[in-house]
């Protein structure tokens, strides 16, 4: 995602007041949905070799195998990605204090999975939670999504296009991961594509085929009051299978950040939900177009152009090419609005057919697309 204005002001002002506030295996860097859909035989695509980590059980086991296995990528992450990021000992010190504040709007299996893998890897409970909530301290940053129905392709398969943009230091793009969730009872199991130490989602496909993915927006700081978003959209996926579900957990959940968030299920419903902590406005498009989110909100309207260079490329490409979207012209549709180096991770999603196609490092969008079938992980 890109930078848009420094975040040093952005937690300085926001956080001021929070000092002193509390709460009583390692990886190398990479290298059954119903649907009326057609689901098609898989393209020549080769599988995803990149890491993969299953994390089974309670909410503390899940935490516990995630610091076992990742808990090398976890420290380097922290050491050399957030500690920088975060910028100066004042800033550090302001945004921990916002992560005690936190803890108090974070679900009680989140925040248990949280403080496991704290404890695993030896790390201060605090740190684990400014891992999830340090986005919700920083100013917006971009990335672009557009998801077309299945009358969009010549094989009538509906997809999901997003590249990820984001500051990476040099590191973040070296660590991309994919977390494979089998919670225990009462939640759905799903998949992140995301980091070592996160256990949020920022892009997404639970077992039923609902997938989502997030695009900031500008906003003003705020002090904690609802759970870090990346945490909410982790609840969509664990509790919802359609789209229409996601949407009202999110209507009557508290927000915290406002933000756009671009969501698709194996049905091809799609909607895109503009998010502010006072409401959710919901935008969705003519089966006869493509829908498509950036960084600003704009209520209804699908169609007015001028506010997001990006936009304006996929509403023109989409529209276009509308009847004859493949695979690989959803990919160099992605390719044209990548603003190079900042985007470290690019996706497509087919909710019908429960499959990812996954490049990611530095200018994603110029590396190969790789195919995660997420089938046999739900089956087991």
């Amino acid at each position: 995602m890109t930078r848009s204005f420094s975040r040093v002001p952005f937690v300085l002002c926001g956080l001021v007041l929070l000092a002193g506030c509390s709460r009583g295996s390692q990886l190398a860097p990479q290298a059954e949905a119903q649907s009326a859909q057609v689901v098609v035989a898989a393209p020549a695509v080769p599988a995803w070799t990149g890491p993969v980590v299953e994390l089974r059980g309670s909410a503390g086991q899940m935490g516990q195998e995630h610091g076992k296995d990742l808990a090398a990528p976890i420290k380097y992450l922290h050491e050399h990605y957030l500690k920088v990021y975060l910028g100066s000992g004042t800033q550090r010190f302001l945004a921990l204090g916002a992560a005690k504040l936190f803890e108090n709007y974070i679900r009680p299996e989140h925040l248990a999975e949280a403080d496991a893998l704290a404890k695993q890897t030896g790390m201060d409970e605090r740190e684990t939670v400014l891992a999830q909530c340090f986005l919700d301290l920083s100013p917006m940053n971009a990335c672009s999504t557009i998801t077309l129905p299945a009358s969009a392709a010549p094989d009538h398969v509906a997809r999901f296009g997003r590249n990820l943009e984001f500051l990476s230091l040099g590191v973040a793009d070296k660590y991309s991961t994919v977390f494979v969730y089998h919670p225990d009872a009462g939640r759905y199991g799903f998949v992140s594509i995301g980091w070592p130490g996160l256990i949020g989602v920022l892009s997404g496909m639970n077992e039923h085929g609902l997938a989502l993915a997030n695009m900031e927006v500008t906003r003003t700081p705020r002090f904690p009051g609802a759970m870090p978003y990346t945490l909410l959209y982790r609840t969509a996926l664990e509790r919802c299978k359609t789209v229409n579900e996601a949407i009202d957990l999110i209507e009557h959940t508290p927000r915290q950040t406002a933000n756009n968030l671009m969501l698709m299920d194996p049905s091809g419903d799609r909607a895109v939900l503009e998010i502010t902590p006072e409401k959710v406005t919901v935008r969705r498009a003519a089966d006869t177009a493509p829908l498509i989110s950036t960084n600003h909100q704009r209520g209804a309207d699908c169609d007015t152009m001028g506010r997001c260079w990006r936009y304006d490329r996929l509403h023109e490409i989409g529209n276009e090419q509308f009847g004859k979207v493949s695979l690989k012209d959803l990919e160099g549709m992605l390719g044209e609005v990548s603003p190079g180096d900042q985007t470290l991770q690019s996706m497509v999603f087919e909710p019908a057919n429960r499959v990812i196609y996954l490049s990611t490092g530095a200018d994603a969008t110029s590396k190969p697309y790789f195919r995660v079938d997420l089938n046999g992980y739900f089956a087991k």
